[in-house]
């Protein structure tokens, strides 16, 4: 669980937090090629690229075993009520400050850093979980793909009747004719995709009855948005959103939830804790240093220290960083994170030597998290060429993280530093063609060829080369 980070694109490192890249497909009308025939979708596709340019968004991945674990503990229980696996469940931290959490290519939830720093209770996030998993238990996206073809077909006939007006010389029949055919699809699909947030509603509240916690977090989420809209609402066409207004669902979940007798359940203090320290570390890293010291001045509390070392080190003030770390570690010595907090500082801080004990401690706390490992590999690569004994056992830990972590492409990245400094190219061209491999980049290619020629041909690493090549990109 929250291991699955497909189509990875490229790999870039901000602090604790490894950030990653995947392709966020478009969910509009769009992607005409994957529910139309082929003849329908190539003039589709024509037309349409004549009047409007479509591009697809990348967003920033998050790996982080403390935020990951939290959001597993959130989602858990939630999906064993619900008769799904847990492990064949995707979950997905997304560095976007947008409110927001979505389900898309199967059984994959993202959730968006906003949602978690936006939510003041671990139940707000619970209740928006709830709400997601109940797109998947609905069947809604296998469901989604017939709704968008009924929508797209009266588009596709307004559009080569516009586009014959505008031939013939009737510009103004033809724009008319395609817009028109624009918004009946749209209208079309919308009225479908209401019908589905409200089902998914609905099951949000049977599931947190399930797992006996309280609706109020969702409900107050909802009412704040409510809240926000109040201002354009009037102006709005309720129509013409793929959700229903947020004062009408505030009122759906309120009357939905008013027999449940966890109407007012607390949630747990330690679940509390744990949820403000990550919203602390999140903004501790998101944020810039001023910032974060505004938003906790005057705060003493653990997440007020966590937060600011973390602005510290974004301002490389070693001393005061390490010195509110050792400050949480004295109050909290069993917590992992804070002794990972404190390796990362001092490796980004270009002394990786002092990383090593920190992360050693952390993964005696924690030994199932491969993060940890990839942390602690990380420092021991970063001793250099010369130190090939510490080379070899950051392979040793990545190839152990790897085994938790199939899909982690930072630890193929760093694996091959690490075979690079202990001078076995063939191994580093294997790591590099991995690494590439999992961000669907064409290079993983020439990296597979390359590892070929010097990879003994009964190694698993020879053979994985080759099962490379047969990709496509």
């Amino acid at each position: 669980m929250l291991r699955h980070i497909k189509a990875v694109f490229s790999h870039s490192v901000v602090s604790m937090m490894r950030v990653e890249k995947f392709l966020q497909l478009p969910c509009a009308l769009g992607g005409a090629s994957l529910v139309l025939g082929v003849w329908q979708a190539r003039i589709l596709g024509l037309l349409i690229g004549l009047m409007m340019m479509v591009t697809s968004a990348q967003a920033g991945a998050i790996r982080d075993g403390e935020i990951e674990e939290l959001i597993d503990d959130y989602t858990r229980p939630l999906l064993i009520a619900a008769g799904l696996n847990p492990e064949a469940v995707g979950l997905t931290v997304v560095n976007d400050r947008a409110l927001n959490a979505y389900v898309t290519m199967g059984q994959n939830i993202f959730v968006h850093t906003g949602l978690i720093l936006e939510s003041d209770s671990p139940n707000m996030v619970i209740g928006v979980m709830a709400h997601e998993i109940g797109h998947i238990t609905g069947g809604h996206l296998a469901r989604s793909s017939d709704a968008i073809t009924r929508a797209q077909t009266p588009a596709l006939v307004a559009t080569i009747l516009g586009f014959g007006s505008l031939l013939a010389g009737n510009p103004e029949a033809g724009i008319a004719l395609i817009s028109g055919g624009q918004q009946i699809a749209q209208r079309s699909f919308l009225v479908y995709s209401r019908a589905q947030e409200a089902s998914a509603d609905v099951s949000a509240l049977k599931l947190l009855d399930a797992t006996g916690q309280s609706p109020d977090g969702i409900i107050e989420l909802m009412d704040t948005l409510a809240g926000q809209e109040i201002l354009n609402e009037i102006h709005q066409d309720p129509y013409a959103r793929s959700h229903p207004m947020s004062r009408d669902r505030v009122n759906a979940y309120i009357a939905g939830a008013a027999d449940s007798k966890y109407r007012h359940q607390a949630d747990d203090p330690e679940m509390v804790f744990r949820h403000n320290m990550a919203r602390a570390k999140l903004f501790g890293f998101i944020d810039r240093p001023e910032v974060t010291f505004r938003r906790y001045e005057g705060d003493q509390s653990p997440p007020a220290q966590y937060a600011r070392a973390i602005a510290f080190h974004q301002q490389a003030k070693l001393d005061q960083s390490i010195a509110l770390i050792d400050g949480l570690i004295a109050q909290y010595p069993e917590n992992p994170w804070f002794h990972e907090l404190k390796g990362q500082v001092f490796y980004e801080s270009g002394v990786a030597g002092k990383g090593l004990e920190p992360y050693k401690k952390a993964i005696s706390l924690k030994p199932d998290e491969p993060l940890l490992l990839v942390g602690l590999a990380t420092c021991q690569i970063g001793l250099g060429v010369e130190q090939s004994d510490y080379n070899d056992a950051a392979i040793e830990n990545l190839r152990k993280a790897l085994r938790m972590d199939p899909e982690n492409a930072t630890a193929y990245f760093f694996m091959s530093k690490a075979y690079g400094q202990l001078e076995r190219a063939p191994y580093a061209e294997w790591s590099l063609a991995e690494y590439y491999a999992l961000m669907r980049n064409p290079q993983a290619i020439s990296y597979a060829q390359r590892a070929l020629r010097g990879l003994p041909k009964d190694s698993i690493e020879y053979l994985r080369s080759r099962d490379i090549l047969k990709m496509t990109f």
